[in-house]
């Protein structure tokens, strides 16, 4: 196994939103909204102290790309006797966008370019009640191995 990562960011997981558009001086310019780049932001944050540890270097060649994203359970399905434990969570936002917002922060700052990520292992989780909303990253360099699918 290559070299790899881990890091936790606190707070909700934000999901890739719609890019937005302008028209300044004749020209079209497109932008991502104030809540994808403020949560693109604090995860440049956080993996760029994740990477102090390996000195700085970027990681190389075929990379994985493993998430957990804990959302928070809504005060309205909270129980007073049995507190509601973790589980699955079918519902909005998308798993795919979540990961987007993930993959274009880290851009440039753990790999060169997301087009290096070759294997996607995620959830997406309510955590228990009481427990704060949080995304765990690891990435790491791939084994050269091929994969089938059977």
């Amino acid at each position: 196994m290559g070299r790899k990562i881990n890091f936790t960011i606190a707070g909700d997981p934000v999901a890739q939103g719609r890019p937005r558009f302008s028209n300044r001086g004749g020209f079209v310019r497109a932008y991502d909204p104030a809540k994808s780049r403020d949560a693109k932001q604090h995860i440049r944050y956080a993996a760029s102290q994740a990477m102090e540890i390996l000195d700085g270097k970027m990681l190389d060649g075929p990379l994985v790309f493993k998430a957990q994203f804990g959302l928070i359970l809504p005060k309205s399905q909270w129980r007073k006797r049995t507190p509601v434990p973790m589980r699955w969570r079918a519902k909005k936002p998308d798993l795919d966008n979540l990961v987007k917002t993930c993959t274009d922060a880290m851009e440039g700052i753990v790999y060169q370019n997301d087009s290096q990520l070759v294997r996607y292992v995620c959830e997406k989780v309510t955590v228990a009640q009481g427990d704060a909303p949080f995304t765990k990253i690891m990435i790491e360099e791939a084994e050269d191995r091929s994969l089938s699918i059977d």
